[in-house]
Order: structure tokens, then C-alpha cells, then sequence
């Protein structure tokens, strides 16, 4: 058994034939299914039901999968954990939805353009930003922690063998449509909210209250309008009066379609860029983080 033949399994799984699969591997159809029968009898057991119209997973081969997927994910996660730095290495990071990271982006962009072929500004859920700095995936992650979030976000950062550094601190804003009833006001307070709806960011580990990327929760709340996009929740800002929270730090065209007002009694939030603990930060990685202080400071 191989990590080759693994991935015939999962490519033919994904695919629902051989031949589908052959195709997006680059191989031939023939030196596909002699990889699966030679691992079919190592094992002594059928991964596949094969018929003229494709190819489906047997109960055996369910479990296969399962496996073969865990140890491939493994294998990716050893592959960029020493893959060498080459000038054509890309950059990634994983964020929590922030409107800002476009600027400090393109300040480290103009600056390693030459070095660097590839970047990667992936916004996502909290749990994946956490998972994606774990597993390699990207060099740095960026969420916020205050004293609602913070423990139970340090225990599993601690699980996950990463740590962090504060680059900046804000104060909780409320985005609301220039037309917003509110939007005349100076300060907000959680009460005057209660009566609009609320755009919330969808988030994985909804069990968790740590895991939730907007800073308020509002037991009074009536309506809760959720979304994994922050041009869709721009959007339904402008259309409709409902309200959401951020750091209040907007750039670009967005600060002409939103109101941002102070949120009363808002606690200390802190901007916190993640990195793994055996890992050092690379030179575009440090350029980043002089940016994102920058721009806090």
C-alpha cells in the first residue's frame, strides 16, 4: 500500500468513475485501475462496485476512504510544514472577515512582488483561520480576542500548538446604512439595537461562544440575519436596517455606503496575528505584521 494508490481511491471517489479520474490525475485510464486492483488484493478486499456507468464505494471501501483521507491530510500538513522557501513561494494568510486587509495586502504585494508569485487572503470562519495556520496552509492567521473570547481561544491555540502577538487594539463599532434610523446618533447603546435586525458571520463550533467572530451578542435580539460573505452583509446593511459589529477600521468604498458608531461601554477589543510556535516568521510574514501595527497605530 501507497500514498499513490491512496489517491487513486479518493480521486475515483470524488470523481464517480475511472475514468473521470484518470483525466484530472493526468494518467492513463489502464495504470489507474491497475494501481486500485493491485491495492484491492494486497488488502484482500473490494474498494469498488464497478458498472458501465461508473464507480461507487463499497462498505469496505467507505471505510478506505475515511482513512486514506486522514492520512493524505496528514501528508499535506508534513509536505508545507518543510516544503523550501523559492522566490516563486506564495504567501497566504487566513483572517476573520476585516475589511482593512485589503490595503495592508497590497502594501506587502508592491513590496515582494518581485520575490513572491502567489498570495492568498483567505477570509473564513475563526475555526478555520486557527486550523489553516495549524495545518500549514497559511503562515499567519488574524482574529480578535477580548475578555469574552480569550481563554477559551488560548486553550486551543495551545492545543493546536500556535501562539500569538497583539499588533492592535479598537473599540466594538455598529455598521448601520447611512439611512439607518440610528445612523444619526454619536454612541449606541446594546438596548436601542434590540428592535433591528442583526447580521451575524457564520461560524463552525456554534457550541462555542469563543468561536464567534461579532464582538456582540444581544440576548433581546428578535431577528438574526446570518452570512459567510462581507460583501453580502455590506450589502444587506444598505438595503435593510439592520445593524452589524466590527473594529470600526474600514477602508475604500465601504466607508461611503456604512456609518460606524461607537458602541457604548464597548471593551478593549485586540487585533492578534497567529503563527505556529516551532515556526519562524518569514521576512514577507514580519513585513505583513509592520503593516497591520501600522495601520492600528
Amino acid at each position: 500500500m501507497n500514498i499513490q494508490q491512496m489517491k487513486y481511491v479518493v480521486a475515483v471517489a470524488n470523481n464517480g468513475s475511472f475514468r473521470e479520474a484518470a483525466k484530472k490525475m493526468f494518467i492513463t485510464q489502464p495504470s489507474l485501475s491497475n494501481g486500485i486492483r493491485e491495492l484491492e488484493d494486497e488488502i484482500g478486499v473490494s474498494l469498488f462496485i464497478r458498472t458501465n456507468k461508473g464507480a461507487s464505494l463499497t462498505e469496505e471501501g467507505l471505510v478506505f476512504l475515511e482513512h486514506a483521507e486522514k492520512v493524505l491530510t496528514q501528508m499535506e500538513m508534513l509536505e508545507n510544514r518543510y516544503q523550501e522557501v523559492t522566490t516563486s513561494e506564495r504567501f497566504s494568510i487566513s483572517s476573520q472577515h476585516y475589511d482593512f486587509l485589503g490595503v495592508v495586502m497590497g502594501n506587502v504585494i508592491k513590496q515582494f512582488k518581485e520575490q513572491y508569485k502567489n498570495f492568498r487572503v483567505f477570509e473564513t470562519t475563526t475555526l478555520k483561520v486557527i486550523e489553516d495556520v495549524k495545518s500549514y496552509h497559511s503562515e499567519l492567521g488574524i482574529i480578535y480576542l477580548n475578555h469574552q473570547n480569550q481563554s477559551g481561544i488560548e486553550r486551543y491555540l495551545e492545543q493546536a500548538n500556535l501562539t500569538y502577538d497583539v499588533v492592535g487594539s479598537f473599540k466594538t463599532h455598529i455598521f448601520v446604512s447611512n439611512d439607518h434610523p440610528l445612523a444619526k446618533m454619536s454612541e449606541i447603546s446594546l438596548e436601542q439595537l434590540c428592535c433591528y435586525p442583526q447580521v451575524r458571520f457564520t461560524q463552525e463550533g456554534s457550541n462555542f461562544a469563543y468561536f464567534s467572530e461579532d464582538l456582540i451578542e444581544n440576548q433581546e435580539q428578535e431577528t438574526v440575519i446570518y452570512t459567510n460573505d462581507r460583501g453580502t452583509l455590506m450589502n444587506l446593511l444598505v438595503e435593510t436596517d439592520a445593524y452589524a459589529s466590527g473594529s470600526g477600521v474600514v477602508t475604500g468604498f465601504t466607508k461611503k455606503e456604512i456609518r460606524l458608531i461607537p458602541l457604548a461601554d464597548s471593551p478593549n477589543n485586540k487585533i492578534c496575528v497567529l503563527y505556529q510556535k516551532n515556526k519562524s516568521i518569514s521576512q514577507i510574514g514580519h513585513y505583513f505584521i509592520q503593516e497591520l501595527k501600522r495601520l492600528f497605530s
